[in-house]
């Protein structure tokens, strides 16, 4: 990714809201993509896929570790693929490019996330091999929070 492509990846993100049917609308905008994928710390890998001039599919990813295995992994954070584009393999490019450039950071596994709702994500990532994890459980602790947990003593 550029960081000129930065608004539209963020659209697609958007986007990949509304398909869900969310309640919560992503607060990711070309400016906070563009400071943690080209800052001076980055954070984020971003791959697309361009049709013609428009970026029609995006996966933002990050390394992790895992103290469990004892390894680097991709933790993909977002894989979406505008809904006029689905079903031409796009989703799988993206994800197997992403995980190419994982593994030469030295990432050996990717974990990600699918909402409960999206039923076709979950087929997706069980055709590619992916394993379903119930034992892991994510708990967040959102800013207002995080600030007051941080400030006590």
């Amino acid at each position: 990714m550029a960081e000129t492509e930065c608004a539209a990846v963020a659209a697609l993100i958007q986007e990949l809201a509304i398909a869900l049917g969310g309640k919560t609308v992503p607060k990711l905008d070309a400016a906070r993509l563009a400071a943690i994928a080209f800052g001076s710390a980055p954070l984020v890998d971003s791959t697309v896929a361009v049709r013609g001039n428009s970026i029609v599919g995006a996966c933002l990813a990050l390394l992790t570790y895992s103290t469990w295995r004892g390894e680097t992994g991709l933790y993909v954070v977002d894989l979406f693929v505008s809904t006029k584009e689905r079903g031409r393999g796009i989703g799988e490019n993206l994800l197997r490019t992403s995980a190419r450039r994982g593994q030469a950071r030295g990432a050996t596994f990717i974990k990600l996330e699918v909402d409960d709702t999206n039923t076709a994500a979950t087929r997706f990532y069980g055709r590619l091999g992916f394993a379903r994890n119930d034992h892991d459980r994510t708990f967040a602790l959102e800013s207002d929070n995080l600030a007051r947990f941080a400030a006590e003593t």
